[in-house]
């Protein structure tokens, strides 16, 4: 065969690097198109399958677990073993463009996922660490789920996210903080921990503070997860308004030795861009689960009796939106 003229040389390989940044920038610009205007399609693999409504209204709402961790012990220092400071469950839903929150009060008084045992729900993840040595943490974290699962009158979590509070103060941090109200005094283990009352940026540290920050009375814990919600409902609107979402995509990838989550990253800035993008203030309902403080040994310790049948209905309201 004879060979090709130089000319024509030039037009193949002309031709086939043209093939192959067309076909390149037709990836990313698919998978940008399934991040930003399909984020549903993330979490369906055969969502255009689906046929009745009531199975597409389902495909279309993801419910994901939120746990905020804590590792600090009796003696004001830091150890291994985490706690579960805060629960929120997410219900995305995609073609309502609305999201509701479900919070768990720490104290809620529960059986711990594979035992017998009843305690706090926040001794969940320290209980599963302790009876796996291979890999104590994903133990934890799956008793916490598990025992989490079982509140909800058999409502599915698909997902969680679980960060422990130092990766979630560095991320305020990096985020350049959040301006918010803070309505009293709040003294804490040490000048640092502490806040002033007043209209103020809250950097990592004190929106660490202000969210996990605990009054001596007991009963406290109902009325910390509303300055919790109140927090996490400004924060939105902090960002929204100054466009950060987008921000948080990026930000997401630099403290993920932070975060244990079963969410790809695709789906993370699928989230973010939904947050940033088409939710409103207004589209965001919160619901927390109620109960009657009971103390089992005279006053030393203190348990958040869970109401069951008004957490049904709680629970039934949280899931319909």
């Amino acid at each position: 065969m004879d060979k090709l003229p130089q000319k024509a040389k030039f037009y193949i390989a002309l031709v086939v690097t043209v093939a192959i940044v067309i076909i390149s920038f037709s990836i990313i610009f698919y998978g940008v198109y399934r991040v930003y205007f399909a984020p549903a399609s993330l979490f369906s693999k055969d969502f255009d399958a689906v046929s009745s409504v009531e199975e597409e209204f389902e495909q279309r709402v993801v419910n994901v677990a939120v746990l905020g961790l804590h590792n600090r012990n009796e003696d004001n220092t830091f150890g291994d073993i985490f706690f579960v400071d805060t629960i929120l469950v997410a219900s995305v839903n995609f073609d309502r463009n609305s999201l509701a929150l479900l919070s768990v009060p720490r104290d809620s008084y529960v059986t711990l996922a594979g035992s017998d045992i009843k305690d706090r729900i926040r001794q969940s993840y320290s209980y599963g660490y302790r009876q796996n040595a291979a890999d104590p943490h994903a133990a934890g974290l799956q008793a916490a789920l598990d025992t989490l699962s079982s509140l909800l009158d058999g409502v599915k979590i698909h997902h969680y996210i679980a960060m422990d509070l130092q990766g979630l103060r560095e991320l305020i941090d990096s985020m350049g903080g959040v301006y918010y109200t803070v309505a009293e005094d709040m003294i804490g283990f040490t000048p640092k921990e502490s806040l002033k009352a007043g209209f103020q940026k809250l950097d990592g540290q004190g929106y660490v503070t202000y969210l996990t920050y605990r009054e001596a009375d007991y009963r406290d814990d109902l009325n910390r997860i509303e300055r919790q919600k109140a927090l996490l409902l400004a924060t939105f609107e902090y960002f929204n308004e100054m466009g950060l979402f987008s921000y948080l995509i990026p930000t997401y990838n630099a403290y993920r030795e932070h975060i244990r989550t079963d969410l790809s990253f695709n789906q993370v800035a699928a989230l973010a861009l939904f947050a940033g993008e088409r939710l409103e203030s207004e589209s965001i309902k919160d619901y927390s689960l109620t109960g009657e403080y009971f103390s089992p040994d005279q006053g030393s310790t203190f348990y958040l009796a869970l109401d069951g049948e008004a957490n049904s209905r709680i629970i039934g309201r949280w899931a319909g939106q």
